[in-house]
């Protein structure tokens, strides 16, 4: 794995993704500074989010056909430049337009960024993409930071602040990317097909003996079957992330009587406990398989829903937030390189699915969530997302984790 251009990535997601982290905080300074109403609010994070998520595979598409790495500081440009210029327009639509550039920003990088990012990581896929994943985490954590200290102090042009950040980033970027002659070389490895299983001396690594999913598919081959599996099973945990992202803060509002500040923190607790477990999901995945960590986050995923939903006090819903963050943020890792390699000739359009479209349809469920919610519940709603955590398990052991090894170049047939 090639720690610096992993850790560059990374450092490429954060600035990317700290748009995505601010827009929803820049939201009611908007809607405050314009006069907008709460539809006319909603439809400019429409035009962020769902357009953002929806294109990606396309991006991902296109990614695969022209292996334009300048689409990594050029979407880092866009997703910062759009949202900067939110503070400088006061009509509607060209702020639509501006969020709508920045979402287009963020849907180039992605595929690419993870493209790359599974290229340069060698064997270590699940620690390369857990760390290329923490960048984009971080920037939903520091988003709404940057937003409530440089709005608040300089106004709406403080927006000015993601420009500045997109520009440095993408100028580093750049002129890495120009300086990256190992670039050629990770691609010409990754098409290199690996030893066969059974030429493995005893007392290898499980890593390489034993990942059943590492020799499910031949190098260079698309399996669709087994990738739309894996895509309901992303959809699945997309829909519990975004359910636990949306009520966490409340439950602890109107199942426990605590503050909003309290909320707050449960939900930083979460996630937190979520980074940590994302590295800690990327390290096991190389070691024993991406689709025993997928497996065995689902199997645990219902019964900790369920125990959450029934948690009788406030230490108790505590206890759970650990492992809450493990079974949701662990199987990240390995659900995006499973992808990958499932459609082993469109790595692009595999990374704008699993990283955009289907969590675009995993916050659909959303209203749905707070429809049950508002007439049933919180506990009610947080226990369909235990049903739903039984809908991904089963597609997740519906995944073909029989060994086909690879023969040799040249063998005989």
């Amino acid at each position: 794995m090639d720690k610096k251009k992993i850790l560059l990535l990374s450092l490429g997601h954060l600035s990317c993704d700290v748009n995505g982290g601010a827009l929803p905080a820049l939201l009611p300074f908007v809607r405050a500074s314009y006069g907008l109403s709460y539809q006319a609010t909603g439809g400019l994070m429409f035009a962020f989010s769902c357009l953002s998520s929806i294109i990606q595979p396309l991006f991902g598409w296109l990614a695969d056909r022209f292996s334009k790495p300048w689409f990594i500081p050029l979407g880092v440009l866009l997703a910062g430049c759009g949202l900067a210029t939110v503070g400088f327009m006061s009509h509607y639509w060209a702020i639509f337009a501006a969020i709508t550039l920045s979402g287009i920003g963020a849907a180039l990088f992605h595929p690419e960024g993870a493209r790359f990012a599974n290229k340069v990581s060698g064997r270590s896929k699940g620690i390369g993409l857990s760390i290329f994943s923490i960048g984009g985490n971080s920037g939903f954590v520091l988003g709404p930071l940057l937003v409530t200290g440089c709005v608040g102090f300089w106004g709406m042009s403080g927006t000015a602040v993601f420009a500045c950040i997109a520009v440095c980033m993408a100028s580093i970027l750049l002129w890495q990317i120009a300086h990256m002659t190992g670039f050629k070389k990770s691609v010409a490895d990754a098409a290199v097909p690996p030893a066969p299983v059974s030429a493995a001396p005893a007392g290898a690594p499980a890593a390489v003996a034993d990942s059943a999913d590492d020799e499910a598919e031949i190098p260079g081959s698309n399996n669709w079957r087994e990738f739309s599996k894996l895509t309901v099973s992303i959809v699945a945990r997309s829909t519990l992330f975004v359910g636990f992202n949306t009520f966490i803060p409340l439950y602890w509002v109107n199942a426990f009587g605590q503050s909003k500040a309290a909320g707050a923190v449960a939900l930083t607790v979460f996630c937190t406990c979520g980074v940590i477990s994302n590295i800690i999901g990327g390290l096991l995945s190389d070691r024993y398989g991406c689709i025993k960590i997928i497996r065995l986050a689902f199997v645990l995923m219902a019964p900790v829903v369920f125990a959450f939903s029934l948690a009788g006090n406030l230490y108790a819903a505590y206890a759970l937030l650990p492992f809450l963050g493990f079974v949701l943020y662990a199987p990240f890792s390995s659900l995006v390189v499973l992808g990958q390699k499932l459609l082993a000739r469109n790595i692009g359009f595999a990374s704008g699915v699993t990283l955009g479209l289907a969590t675009s349809m995993g916050g659909m469920a959303a209203p749905c969530l707070g429809w049950i919610a508002d007439n049933y519940g919180l506990p009610r709603a947080i226990q369909c997302l235990g049903l739903v955590a039984l809908l991904g398990m089963l597609f997740a052991f519906l995944l073909s984790s029989s060994k086909a090894p690879v023969p040799a170049r040249g063998a005989a047939a």
